[in-house]
């Protein structure tokens, strides 16, 4: 965009009075009435269904078996949730809130310090503005699911793989993946893209030591369970209204349930495929190292979600960091502004509602239905993320010339003959 220090410093106070504006007029009132919930671990809906399962593994009994809730989360979760359970409804659910907040302003603010320079600052601002516009995080709030926590695990593992901590990065993957099992397919960004065998080999170890250590405290009987009885239908849930995934319109508009898990698997196999393709000698070099990275990461978890049918709404609350890095770095870009103008569209889109308004009026005369705004905002973001990789000359002013000059400025190897020889 070409701007001076002092132009940058005066977007960032507009970004950060536009989140004022948007957490006194919209967000705070929100945030309360949706705290209503929240401060009671029996009243809200997941966070209920924590609770109880967690006290019926502190008693003993099998958590998965209890007919009043819908527990389907990996046994390693359950001494997590069981801190919970020692306190009172009330107590647990603040602290379950304090817990929330706080991990994710531990991600943000270590992942900001992996950023150099004046994109430090407005990346941390653009976050704040995600964070206050964003409608899954109020939905994920209301509901007290466990997306923000898992989220920023993921975070935090793309912190420390950034600062060259990688065993640390794969051991905080691997809890990610131990609490919601989504986030193993982060895998493609840290092994497949990154070219990193050795990542994977620290992931299993993560997770084999950290599933051994569970059973000191997590019988296996109820691994055994979880493997038999839940995880083969977990993945099999098509009809949930909420749900803000390509496979759930597909199975409204009448098409199979093997024929959804084929587009599913089939979805994120040719993904794999694609970030191998682009990270190769071919494609390594061409374009900002810095924005591919952002742009891969963010792809990954929007590819996932996209082809999920567990991707509710809640789920969505994950894209708030990762989107702001990869605005950040698009910002520091001389970048055309039609481009600008499609990402900001799949920007508004992912963080927007699909149930449409809530008003008393809108509410007596139209029939309230969730549309697919999130759904359409994935896709034009994937969309749109895809010229970063096989054709950035097209988004991003001036950068043609920049590989012309660098492939004129490659030494060809009889250039590299003669200067050895001379030598």
């Amino acid at each position: 965009m070409g701007l001076t220090r002092p132009a940058w410093s005066k977007v960032n106070v507009l970004i950060l009075g536009i989140s004022f504006w948007f957490f006194w007029n919209y967000w705070l009132d929100l945030f309360f009435y949706t705290s209503v919930y929240l401060f009671d671990a029996k009243q809200s809906a997941f966070l209920g269904d924590f609770y109880t399962a967690a006290q019926a593994w502190l008693a003993g009994a099998n958590p998965y078996a209890i007919s009043q809730i819908t527990f389907v989360y990996p046994p390693t979760s359950l001494p997590f949730f069981g801190m919970f359970a020692l306190f009172d409804p009330e107590s647990s659910a603040v602290l379950w809130m304090l817990t929330y907040f706080s991990l994710f302003a531990l991600a943000l603010t270590i992942m900001a310090f992996t950023i150099k320079g004046e994109r430090r600052f407005l990346f941390v601002c653009l976050v704040v503005l995600l964070f206050f516009s964003s409608f899954p995080l109020l939905y994920m709030i209301e509901i007290s699911e466990v997306d923000l926590i898992v989220a920023s695990l993921t975070i935090l593992s793309l912190a420390a793989e950034r600062s060259g901590r990688r065993f640390l990065s794969a051991f905080l993957l691997s809890v990610g993946t131990l609490m919601k099992l989504n986030p193993i397919f982060l895998l493609i960004y840290f092994v497949i893209f990154r070219r990193d065998l050795k990542y994977l080999i620290y992931f299993v170890v993560s997770m084999v030591v950290t599933i051994g250590v569970s059973l000191l405290a997590v019988p296996v009987q109820l691994y055994w369970y979880y493997l038999v009885n839940i995880l083969p239908h977990l993945y099999a849930q098509y009809g949930v209204s909420d749900t803000q995934s390509i496979i759930r319109f597909l199975w409204l508009a009448g098409l199979e349930e093997p024929f959804l898990q084929v587009v599913s698997i089939t979805g994120v196999v040719f993904f794999a495929i694609f970030a191998f393709y682009v990270n190769s000698n071919r494609w390594r070099n061409f374009g900002n190292s810095t924005i591919r990275g952002d742009a891969m990461f963010l792809m990954n978890g929007l590819v996932v979600l996209f082809f999920s049918p567990r991707s509710y709404i809640s789920p969505y609350a994950w894209v708030i960091i990762p989107l702001g890095l990869f605005l950040s770095s698009l910002l520091m870009e001389n970048s055309r502004s039609i481009y600008l103008m499609l990402i900001s569209v799949a920007t508004f889109l992912l963080n927007s509602q699909p149930t449409g308004f809530t008003g008393w009026f809108l509410n007596t005369y139209f029939v309230s239905m969730v549309v697919p705004t999130i759904t359409i905002g994935n896709l034009v973001m994937i969309i749109g993320l895809i010229p970063i990789f096989l054709r950035p000359t097209a988004i991003f002013h001036g950068i043609k010339n920049q590989l012309i000059h660098r492939k004129q400025n490659r030494p060809t190897h009889f250039h590299q003959t003669i200067n050895g020889s001379l030598s």
